[in-house]
């Protein structure tokens, strides 16, 4: 069986892997392993959850490499543009957050050539996991009824972007920012919200907007298909 472990950044995306991906890519051939919580330091106790310490999640990830050589596994981040560490952004020559889809990719690259690892892809969301959740209004909008004033503004605000992953990523208009804005109180359970709202969506609706994303769960699914 072909298997995929996903690195996490924080608790949202590995309930997305948990509950809707991994039974989603079951069923195209790969078996996914239990997430991994980004590294915020070199401390095997410490806490985790957070794209903060580049240096800690490196040693982290060269430790999965090695820790099991299967020729059959697979790795890869799942990781947030937004707030994404000077540092990472360092390693593909960026002084500046990057925002277009070239820049995202050339920093994906950067990351891999640090670990020379054929294994291993490195992904990173733009600009956050929620933009699958701004993908559809009217799912979020059934989940959240009481709120409809405020999805409505949303919808009002976010109709200009061609597709949910262009919503910019400014302090106050980042896609988890405008959702708190339009159902205050969103970002204190954010990781089951997120969870519910793409259960209600379905992953077909967040793809449908989502290219970047769609285009690397298709990697994935197509691995899967491969003798």
């Amino acid at each position: 069986m072909k298997r995929l472990l996903i690195y996490c950044e924080g608790q949202t995306e590995e309930m997305v892997v948990e509950r809707l991906l991994r039974p989603h890519l079951l069923t195209h051939g790969v078996q996914t392993e239990r997430p991994i919580l980004a590294a915020t330091s070199q401390d095997p106790n410490a806490q985790r959850g957070g794209f903060v310490n580049w240096n800690a999640i490196e040693f982290d990830l060269r430790q999965e490499f090695e820790s099991d050589p299967d020729p059959d596994l697979r790795f890869t981040t799942l990781l947030d543009l937004y707030a994404m560490p000077a540092s990472v952004l360092g390693l593909g020559g960026f002084t500046a957050p990057v925002t277009t889809v070239a820049d995202v990719a050339a920093v994906e690259t950067a990351i891999e050539a640090v670990f020379n690892e054929p294994r291993f892809r490195a992904y990173v969301q733009r600009h956050e996991l929620e933009a699958l959740l701004l993908a559809d209004l009217d799912a979020l909008g059934r989940v959240f009824h009481r709120h409809i004033p405020g999805i409505h503004q949303l919808r009002i605000d976010i109709a200009g972007f061609a597709t949910a992953e262009d919503i910019n990523h400014g302090p106050t208009t980042h896609p988890s920012a405008r959702l708190e804005t339009a159902i205050p109180g969103y970002n204190n359970l954010k990781a089951s919200n997120a969870y519910f709202v793409l259960a209600e969506s379905g992953i077909a609706a967040a793809r449908a907007r989502c290219p970047r994303f769609s285009d690397w769960l298709r990697s994935w699914e197509s691995w899967g298909a491969q003798p």
